[in-house]
């Protein structure tokens, strides 16, 4: 009997402690931790200037390379900027021309080219650009949203030369994840398109 007694209270002091845990933990809410990205290390700003045997030049970062495109299509002068820590590229077209109606279907070309991207872009802001020590204008088309390439621009002399330039990123990536990236290479196109200078 005494046994009995002892086993029917030990039970019973389990039961009262498991009581106790599930019940403290029971009344708490759980909020599941949002998804973090790795911290990013950005490089401190340094420019070089690229000079090929092409009409025109312009700055780069110092943590880029440049390479000739080598697409069955690309022209001579064309070139991509690779930035491989962030696995993005600026793909850098150039064209000549002699004539008003050329610039006009060089610009048109333009307008086409990032308005391809109006259907998965949210909205497009265009900015002007304008380079007084080469009297250069241009356009810089951002996408706003999930578009495969958020930052594209041209810029001409609107005599001879005219430049246009896409900027990707090389994977597939969600905007929120890239956007502290892309904002640090913002900078970096916009300080290009303002370095470039025309040879002849």
């Amino acid at each position: 009997m005494k046994r009995k007694f002892l086993n029917n209270y030990n039970i019973s002091i389990v039961l009262v402690l498991l009581v106790l845990v599930f019940g403290s933990t029971g009344c708490q809410e759980y909020t599941p931790k949002p998804h973090g990205y790795p911290k990013i290390e950005f490089p401190e700003r340094n420019y070089v200037t690229f000079d090929d045997d092409c009409s025109y030049t312009f700055e780069v970062p110092s943590y880029s390379t440049v390479e000739r495109d080598t697409h069955f299509m690309a022209e001579p002068c064309w070139y991509n900027i690779k930035f491989p820590s962030f696995n993005a590229t600026v793909y850098v077209s150039y064209k000549t021309f002699s004539t008003i109606e050329q610039l006009d279907t060089f610009s048109e070309d333009a307008f086409r080219l990032a308005g391809e991207h109006r259907k998965i872009a949210d909205q497009i802001e265009e900015t002007e650009i304008h380079v007084a020590k080469t009297n250069s204008h241009g356009l810089i088309f951002e996408l706003l949203g999930p578009s495969a390439t958020p930052f594209n621009f041209y810029i001409s002399d609107e005599k001879k030369h005219f430049v246009r330039g896409s900027f990707y990123f090389d994977n597939h990536t969600k905007v929120d994840s890239v956007a502290p990236v892309y904002e640090f290479l913002k900078k970096d196109m916009i300080h290009m398109i303002n370095s470039i200078e025309w040879k002849n």
